[in-house]
């Protein structure tokens, strides 16, 4: 479920940079459109500068330059022609201007009305004091000068281009056009692209709008039923000013058989219509959800008295098929919790699993179920404290002795797995394996223990074993280490490793390729528990192992019950025949030694001979002397056997 408020901040940052991408858009359009009218701007006052020559005519500067005469009607007659084009133009001025002993003149200028009224008109070579050093410069130029300057006038924009007439002597002619009109074309430019960023934002928060609502009920509505999801009960729940509910969780316990027998579809109908069912049957204060595949929320006000949910649950009909087409039979079962609306749910989906393996129809959370909650709390914290103890190295071998009593020495240590906790506290593996199990973490445990025992080992000629399992060898980085580590081991024929039958005979061919490998190396591999599951001798010389250890469970009914004695012999008999190592675990008393010996079953490992340790240890608990192979019962010194090495 995406939480809301990660949905919130993905949205605060999607809007963030869609006005940032706004503004850009903004400032890219006003920019692209200044540059526009600034380029339009001096397109006019080019073209009209250029005008200027061709309404003087070439003549008229010849005469000026060369000091002839102009008459006043035509300098007067030059100047509204200018100043037409001006207008016509929507230019504040065009003029032509000549140098003379270093300074200004007008030779000609165009004027304005306002002009007019002011007696402000430009005169035949009036000169021009304001005359910038870009202005007389351009007599000297060979390409056209633009300028931002102010006179008398105002304050324009202007280009001069500079001209030469047939007498060789330079003139210019000139355009103005207001900075006040520039900057009215720029305001009207930044107005548009305001008004078009501000629709397009408009546009936006409306599509963002009808987006969110409809994202919203998409994501909290099941698409196959059209009813209300597990993201909109959690946000009920956790919305809801009602501190006090009750809940049930119902649960229908054929819908993984009807998705796969008659697919998905046809399973989305059952549920439909069983929504349907209780959606009619509900308590009018209450609410229904498709809370997953196979499970059904209603939920509804705390009352003490209110058994509303359990009368509707258990009056639905199991005998009356819930489709026609194909016909469908489907059974429930509900969990039903009250209380704070923070456990709610957890509580009844405890009580409905509860239900489930009890096969009941409904079942009430209680303080009954706490110690069912305390568990699944205590494997939450247990996986917590098995996973920092890999980081910290905290699951180490302790070493259990095999003892052979034939010759009355050690002649193996098997290696099992230890757990040492924060508080210091040694777990045996029934307390943490099922845990790395769940959490998949049995290649860690395996390569752990694989690392520490080679390193323990390597300069040493003790022989060992350890336990791997189906799904070890089926792992190609850890089958790849082992091979790497066994080509740098110096004795690999002191290496045992023992495989559960049972995982053996399941995954025959992928455990026979990989027996096949590390026998090729020198290293021995044994059944482990034989005696249960597919319990086959001729399995086991299919996968041409070295050796079998009998299950613990028919060593310790081994004084109990004749038919495993008999069991136990006639492995032993056949285990010798074949050249089979035989290995009896779990000896833990002087009685199922001597029905051992009887047997003759001569390998042994167990708390009767020492328990497992951190260290390697050659003392013993109990040995057997000479006297107990023939029937006595004294028992030797614990120093009447040696350690193989």
């Amino acid at each position: 479920m995406i939480k809301g408020s990660i949905r919130t901040k993905w949205i605060m940052a999607g809007f963030v940079v869609f006005v940032i991408s706004l503004l850009a858009y903004v400032y890219y359009t006003y920019h692209s459109t200044r540059n526009d009218i600034m380029q339009s701007v001096d397109t006019r006052l080019l073209n009209a500068a250029l005008s200027v020559k061709h309404i003087l005519g070439d003549d008229y500067h010849r005469q000026l330059n060369a000091g002839l005469h102009v008459s006043r009607s035509e300098y007067q007659q030059k100047s509204r022609q200018l100043s037409e084009f001006a207008n016509t133009l929507d230019i504040a001025y065009v003029y032509a201007m000549i140098l003379k002993d270093g300074q200004v003149h007008f030779s000609a200028s165009s004027y304005t009305q306002k002009d007019q009224n002011t007696g402000k008109v430009t005169q035949l070579l009036d000169l021009y004091p304001e005359a910038t050093d870009a202005n007389k410069g351009a007599f000297y130029s060979t390409e056209p000068i633009f300028e931002i300057s102010k006179d008398q006038w105002g304050h324009f924009k202007t280009i001069f281009i500079p001209f030469v007439d047939s007498n060789g002597v330079t003139y210019i002619t000139g355009a103005d056009i207001t900075i006040y009109d520039l900057n009215q074309r720029l305001q009207l430019s930044a107005s548009k692209a305001a008004a078009m960023a501000s629709f397009f934002f408009f546009i936006a928060l409306l599509v963002a709008g009808i987006y969110i609502f409809l994202l919203k009920r998409a994501i909290s509505t099941d698409s196959a039923s059209g009813f209300a999801n597990h993201i909109a009960l959690e946000y009920f729940i956790k919305k809801s000013p009602l501190h006090h509910m009750q809940l049930a969780v119902i649960w229908v316990n054929e819908i993984e058989d009807i998705n796969s027998f008659y697919g998905t579809e046809v399973g989305d109908r059952v549920m439909k219509n069983l929504l349907e069912h209780f959606n009619k049957r509900r308590p009018t204060d209450s609410r229904i959800f498709r809370l997953a595949t196979n499970k059904i929320v209603l939920l509804t006000s705390f009352d003490d008295n209110n058994n509303s949910f359990v009368n509707i649950i258990e009056e639905y009909n199991c005998s009356t098929p819930l489709l026609t087409n194909p016909f469908i039979y489907i059974t429930l079962c509900a969990g039903i919790a009250n209380g704070n609306k923070s456990m709610l749910l957890e509580n009844a989906h405890i009580a409905a699993r509860q239900a489930k393996q009890g096969r009941h129809t409904v079942v009430n959370y209680s303080k009954a179920l706490h110690d069912v909650k305390s568990q699944y709390q205590y494997n939450v914290e247990m996986a917590k404290e098995v996973r920092e103890a890999f980081e910290n190295n905290r699951i180490v071998p302790y070493f259990q002795a095999i003892y052979d009593s034939t010759h009355n020495k050690i002649i193996q240590y098997e290696c099992l797995a230890r757990m040492i906790t924060c508080q210091g506290e040694i777990l045996k593996p029934d307390a943490f394996l099922n845990v790395v199990n769940r959490s998949r973490m049995d290649g860690m445990l395996t390569r752990s223990m694989l690392t520490q025992c080679f390193e323990r080992f390597r300069k040493t000629s003790i022989c060992w074993s350890i336990n791997i399992t189906a799904q070890d060898m089926l792992d190609p980085g850890l089958s790849e280490f082992l091979e790497s580590e066994l080509k740098r081991y110096p004795q690999p024929r002191n290496i045992t490793l023992e495989l559960l039958e049972t995982e053996a005979i399941a995954n025959f061919s992928e455990v026979k390729a990989f027996i096949a490998m590390v026998r090729q190396r020198g290293v021995k591999v044994f059944i482990d528990d034989f005696g249960t599951g597919y319990s086959n001798i001729s399995n086991v010389l299919k996968l041409e192992v070295d050796g079998i250890k009998l299950d613990g469970t028919l060593i310790r009914q081994i004084i109990h019950d004749k038919d495993i004695y008999l069991y136990i012999e006639h492995i032993a008999s056949f285990s010798k025949q074949l050249n089979l190592q035989l290995v009896a675990e779990w000896v833990e008393n002087k009685a199922i030694v001597d029905a051992l010996l009887k047997a003759n079953v001569t390998l042994m490992q167990g708390y009767y001979f020492a328990e497992p340790a951190p260290q390697i240890s050659s003392r013993l608990k109990k040995t057997i002397t000479a006297q107990s192979l023939i029937g006595g019962s004294a028992e030797s010194s614990p120093n009447t056997f040696s350690q193989t090495e």
